[in-house]
């Protein structure tokens, strides 16, 4: 960076300057309650004119910075359509649905099936699916088996949260690699391992939601069990490069404990003792009579994503295969950005391997998912497309994962992230780590997404990172660990699962219920980095 540049750095008025495409989202998006396909356009381009009027980008830098972020949204994209995909079809045969249901005939402790299905099962759906769609399915799903409302949206939110980063076949994570250029092994180990700590707390956390410290208390090792098994799991696929299915796989090993420990007795009845005294009645879950014509088996169920762990473990285990998935790439050349001011983005080559990104290996799997079902006479007829139903929801949110991008792409090219970074740097100095989750859950909460959060804030972190002397490393894992805790309080988020569990209005209630172990959390997560960084 050259010495003009660094000068300019240090005015007040850049950074506030360097500041308003974000300030602008975050009015659009909290104040006007404006979503993603409106409030990132609109910060764009704000963005698009400080880096011109501001900044002193020419219209050929401008458009060489947009075009590079266009790209760099597209192995994002490419993940988070075909997961959507692969959920509608499970969706449309009634396999969800029939997995909730087996949890609930299986043990009459609440503890048990809370940990099952708002910390297991949301965790698994986050694996596949992202989008809220944890919400959205298991609080219906627990209002259904007898919680009540307000308890079902508040631990769902709660007990998908530490999974986000690594869910959705782990696009939050590539979209925190697309902004800052990291090593991928190590910033997928520094993530698993602050939200593995995260999601012990989880486990903890949903049990106190339910029912206080007597619960924790009283199935410590009911709790401790799940959430080690869970944590653990993820860590270690993230140490072995399988980020694809890290969260995924962690979801469906939480499920398989968890059906496991209600085989023995003492999981089996109730989790409140009869001498307790009874709960208030807002709080008390109430048995529910299930009944359905379209029951099938778990492992009906579940086939599709028992053909996905087929999938990913084939390609990624015979080498021969996936060397013949990524022989083809599409591959474009970007060339060096130089301002006027000297900031200068270096040249570099993106490429996608279409038929072996992890995008097309979810695309397989819906089409072996779809066939599992149609041949065991599951598929239910005239049934509305798939892809419609895809389209209506990723429209929205494509819009603003690729606005955001290039938003990203353009304050990174202009030099406002430097700006933005100096100034961040200069007020916390070595205490920065424990701020930067802090940062994380902030782009969560204003955008509704840990994706579109590390897009934003993925280069201004790594930029602080260099300037307070810390491992960028340990920086960027909180920055994506702070926005997937962040998700639990997302407004998007709260407001999805309160819609679909007939609560709207009521908001501000469930808000109320996760706010403190959301921050509790992040806290936490915060002081593991700064031990971390030393």
């Amino acid at each position: 960076m050259s010495p003009e540049s660094v000068s300019i750095q240090s005015s007040p008025f850049l950074w506030a300057l360097s500041f308003s495409p974000v300030l602008v989202l975050i009015i659009l998006m909290l104040g006007l309650r404006w979503g993603g396909k409106r409030a990132g356009p609109a910060g764009l381009a704000v963005g698009l004119g400080v880096a011109f009027l501001g900044f002193g980008m020419l219209p050929q830098e401008l458009l060489q910075a947009v075009l590079r972020g266009v790209l760099l949204s597209a192995p994002v994209l490419y993940i988070i359509i075909p997961a959507l995909i692969l959920y509608h079809v499970a969706d449309a045969a009634g396999g969800i649905r029939n997995i909730g249901w087996s949890v609930s005939e299986m043990t009459q402790n609440h503890i048990l099936q809370l940990l099952i299905l708002a910390f297991g099962f949301t965790s698994f759906l986050q694996g596949v699916a992202g989008f809220g769609v944890p919400v959205a399915v298991v609080a219906p799903l627990l209002i259904g088996i007898g919680y009540p409302p307000v308890q079902a949206v508040a631990v769902s939110l709660l007990g998908h949260a530490w999974s986000v980063s690594m869910g959705d076949m782990a696009s939050s994570f590539q979209a925190i690699l697309t902004v800052t250029d990291l090593p991928p092994h190590e910033v997928g180990l520094g993530i698993a391992l602050l939200l593995s700590f995260a999601g012990i707390v989880t486990a903890v956390s949903v049990a106190h939601l339910h029912a206080g410290w007597s619960a924790v208390r009283r199935w410590w090792n009911l709790i401790l069990i799940m959430g080690l098994i869970t944590s653990l799991t993820q860590l270690f696929l993230a140490w072995m490069d399988m980020w694809i299915i890290a969260t995924f796989g962690a979801g469906m090993l939480c499920l398989l404990t968890g059906f496991a420990l209600a085989k023995f007795r003492r999981f089996q009845g109730p989790s409140r003792p009869p001498s307790m005294p009874p709960k208030p009645e807002e709080d008390r879950v109430r048995p529910v009579e299930i009944t359905s014509d379209r029951r099938m088996s778990f492992s009906l169920a579940f086939s599709p994503y028992y053909a996905l762990i087929a999938v990913v473990a084939v390609v990624t285990f015979f080498p021969g295969l996936h060397d013949l998935l990524h022989a083809w790439k599409l591959r474009v050349f970007l060339p060096e950005i130089r301002t006027p001011l000297g900031i200068v983005t270096a040249s570099k080559v993106w490429h996608l391997a279409p038929f072996g990104h992890p995008g097309a290996l979810l695309l397989y799997t819906a089409i072996l998912g779809w066939l599992l079902y149609k041949v065991n006479g599951r598929w239910p007829r005239n049934r509305p497309s798939i892809f419609r139903a895809t389209f209506r929801e990723v429209y929205p949110t494509a819009v603003g994962i690729v606005s955001m991008t290039v938003l990203a792409t353009v304050m990174t090219a202009s030099g406002m992230i430097q700006v933005l970074a100096t100034g961040a740097a200069s007020v916390s100095g070595g205490l920065y780590p424990v701020i930067s989750p802090f940062v994380g859950l902030l782009g969560s909460f204003v955008t509704g997404s840990n994706t579109n959060s590390n897009i934003l804030f993925g280069g201004f972190q790594k930029e602080v990172a260099a300037l307070v002397h810390k491992n960028p490393i340990v920086i960027v894992s909180a920055q994506s660990a702070g926005g997937s805790l962040g998700s639990m309080i997302a407004p998007a988020k709260v407001l999805v699962g309160c819609a679909t569990a007939g609560l709207g209005g009521r908001e501000g209630e469930v808000f109320r219920r996760v706010a403190g172990y959301c921050l509790v959390q992040v806290a936490l997560v915060g002081l593991l980095a700064l031990w971390l960084s030393r």
